[in-house]
Parts: structure tokens; sequence; C-alpha cells
């Protein structure tokens, strides 16, 4: 595909989406809020989400105790139900239990003061993965299933207990090129996880991913915004770049043990071999280079 730059040497024109930096930029801009809405309308079929407000107004800015906010975009429709929208770059085995943790807090808020139970509103919480979900053994069959889903279900299997919380799974890696006739989730889990790759906004786009690919260009990009999206951007490889140096020094050193391992029970081996046959300890000593305590431990 010529608009590619493959593999990618210099800065492209167009944000990386799958950081949640330059996620934020794109899909929490109040100026550019078609985006979100077209999203969460092709993936939660059951509204017609005609606005929404952004509650995390600063998507960059740190809250009061340094640190990020736990979510990158929260926001509410017009009729009050709420999303919450995270893009995770690497999977861990801890990211279920950080979704229910995080979802925790603005469950709680969804009922306001003086509300009947009945007019709970919903909350969906959404993760983009660039990776794919695991729960157990079961889900290798969905492993190319691009949008799953979980509600708080029954034992008895299919009845649902409450549909008022939500959690949706897309898996971008399991999205391939678009064409003509692919739908709009495939389009959109493509072109976010491939933004950075281009070279130049493609031809033939309909309004939606045209709108994607200006939103994503670093000439469309506040200043301000852009400085901490490169700080941001440099700090992400330097740690990436660590991350890798770390693992390849702990399995340089695995494989020093294990062959020190090795070698070990290679000259026990040989120092038992050499007691059958009662030769002794000073010449096994000599032979294994393992000590006359070492041997007597044998």
């Amino acid at each position: 595909m010529e608009q590619f730059n493959e593999p990618l040497q210099t800065k492209t024109p167009f944000l990386d989406l799958t950081r949640d930096y330059g996620f934020k930029i794109v899909f929490a801009d109040p100026d550019r809020k078609e985006l979100m809405i077209g999203f969460l309308n092709k993936i939660i079929t059951e509204r017609n989400i005609i606005d929404i407000r952004f509650l995390n107004t600063d998507i960059l800015a740190p809250e009061e105790d340094g640190k990020s906010p736990n979510y990158d975009i929260s926001c509410l429709d017009d009729e009050g139900n709420r999303f919450l929208v995270e893009i995770q770059k690497e999977m861990y085995d801890e990211f279920r239990d950080r979704l229910m943790v995080y979802s925790g807090d603005p469950l709680t808020k969804i009922l306001k003061r003086g509300e009947e139970y009945t007019s709970v509103k919903t909350l969906y919480v959404i993760s983009i993965l660039d990776g794919y979900l695991k729960v157990n053994g079961e889900d290798k069959p969905l492993k190319d299933k691009l949008l799953r889903r979980a509600y708080l279900r029954m034992d008895e299997g299919s009845k649902i207990l409450s549909d008022k919380l939500n959690f949706l799974f897309l898996q971008l890696p399991v999205a391939k090129e678009p064409g003509v006739e692919s739908d709009f989730i495939t389009k959109w889990a493509w072109y976010v996880r491939n933004m950075v790759k281009f070279s130049k906004k493609p031809e033939g786009l309909d309004d939606y991913f045209s709108k994607l690919f200006d939103a994503a260009d670093r000439n469309n990009v506040e200043q301000r915004k852009l400085s901490i999206y490169d700080r941001m951007e440099r700090d992400a490889i330097q740690i990436e770049a660590e991350k890798r140096y770390a693992i390849r020094e702990a399995r340089a050193e695995a494989r020093e043990e294990a062959l020190a391992e090795g070698e070990a029970k290679g000259k026990a081996e040989i120092a038992k071999a050499l007691l059958t046959e009662g030769v002794d300890m000073t010449t096994i000593a000599k032979c294994t280079g393992l000590s006359q305590e070492e041997i007597e431990a044998l």
C-alpha cells in the first residue's frame, strides 16, 4: 500500500492512536465529538446517541495527585448514560480486575440523590485493545472476534441479571485491511491501529474517516497538545527500550544460570560414578573441581 511508511523510520504526519495520549487528542476533542458519537453508535447498537458531553475536559492534564485519570475518555450522552473509553496498548494479567475497580466509582455516581433505582442509567466500559482479551482457556475460539461484550449474567446461562453495566472489548489486531465492502467497525479498528504508519491521507474515504485522518494530522493539532504528545511519546519509547533491555538481560542471566546448573549437575554425576567405583575423594576432587564437603554431601 503506497501510503504506508514501512518500516517506520521517521516521524509520521499522523498521531499514534494506540497511545492513550494520541487517542485522547483525537477522540476527546469537544470540537470533533462527532468522531466519538459515530463510534459509540456503531458499537452500541441499542442506543441512538445524538450528543455527548466530555467529563474529563483537559484530556492530557494529570489529576491533583499527579496521576493520570483512570480511563482515557469519560463522557455522558444526552440521556445521562455514561461511557468510559480506554485504549490499551499492552495487555497484562490484572487487566480485567483493573476494569472492575475503575468502573466502581462511576457506577456509584450514576444515580442522582433523590432518584428512584428505576432511574439508574447505563454505564458502558469500552476497552479498545491492541491485543486479545484473555479470560480462560475457552477464549481461543473467540480470539478472531473483533467485538466482544460482557454483562452481569445469572448462572443459569443466558439470563442477564442487569444490563446497567456493560463491558465491550474491541480487539484491534482482528481487523484486516478494509475493502469496499468492509463494515464501519472493521475500518475503524484497522485505521486506528495503523494510523501512524500512513505517510498521507488515503483517497476515497467516506466523511467519517476523512475527518478521522484530519483530526490525527499533526498539522491540525494544537501546539500545546502536540508538545505534550511528543514528550510522552519519547518517554514511552524510552520505557519500552528499557523494558526490552531488561528482558534481554533476564534471559541471558537465565541461560547462564541454566548452564551453570547443568555443569554442576554433570560434575555431581561424575563424582557419584567415581565414588561407586571406589575412587578416593582426593582424586575425585581433582577430576571434578568439587570440594571434599560437596563430594561427601552426594
